[in-house]
């Protein structure tokens, strides 16, 4: 089979794209294929947002926010840190409500 131009090579990749999309089971999602990779990540995540990922956070901003409080780093860069560990911590929250609207948990 030979493509005239690149326009009917993509759309043939679209269609097919589509197709997989539309006809792949839900339930391989949930697969006990995928159960070591989900016990893993949980425990990644478990470890993230612990008692020593709140320790560490707890410290990283008190100690930033003291070095800005003395002008020894920007306040830019003190912001970015209290960001950052509410990212982290609010991960899952952010998750949750973005696939809330889309059937999921």
């Amino acid at each position: 089979m030979s493509f005239a131009n690149r326009r009917d090579c993509l759309l043939l990749s679209l269609v097919i794209g589509i197709f997989v999309v539309t006809c792949s089971d839900t339930a391989l999602a949930s697969s006990a294929t995928f159960q070591p990779l989900n016990t893993a990540l949980s425990s990644v995540l478990d470890f993230m947002t612990g008692t020593f990922a709140t320790t560490a956070a707890t410290v990283a901003v008190a100690a930033v926010g003291y070095l800005a409080l003395t002008s020894r780093i920007p306040w830019g860069w003190a912001f970015s840190v209290v960001i950052g560990v509410a990212l982290i911590f609010g991960a899952a929250q952010v998750v949750t409500s973005l696939t809330g609207g889309m059937g999921g948990r």
